[in-house]
């Protein structure tokens, strides 16, 4: 797909709810919030997103250098994909995020 023409990830979406699709999942999720949106509005089909290892790396490496707060930054991150219309995450934070959420 175009990353640049969000029409086109509609139409492909529609294709695969044609098809029988369940669920819809979009990949990698902080890029595509946008989409996830629009997706959720247009279909309102269960939307799942998947926070990608480039994602969750990039954090890691930004937290590791001390550029940012590592838990402060995921949260946020998962809250905006959440924000944007997921009904579920997968994300590599998942069992720290768990944790951070419980404490």
């Amino acid at each position: 797909m175009d990353v640049g023409n969000s029409d086109e990830a509609l139409r492909e979406v529609a294709l695969d709810i044609a098809e029988g699709a369940d669920m819809i999942m979009v990949k990698p999720g902080l890029p595509y919030i946008d989409i996830v949106r629009r997706l959720k509005d247009e279909f309102g089909m269960p939307t799942f997103v998947y926070q990608v290892s480039g994602e969750y790396a990039m954090v890691m490496a930004a937290a590791g250098n001390g550029w940012l707060n590592e838990r402060l930054v995921a949260l946020e991150t998962l809250a905006c994909i959440k924000r944007a219309g997921a009904d579920a995450i997968l994300t590599y934070f998942a069992k720290r995020a768990a944790e951070w959420l419980t404490e």
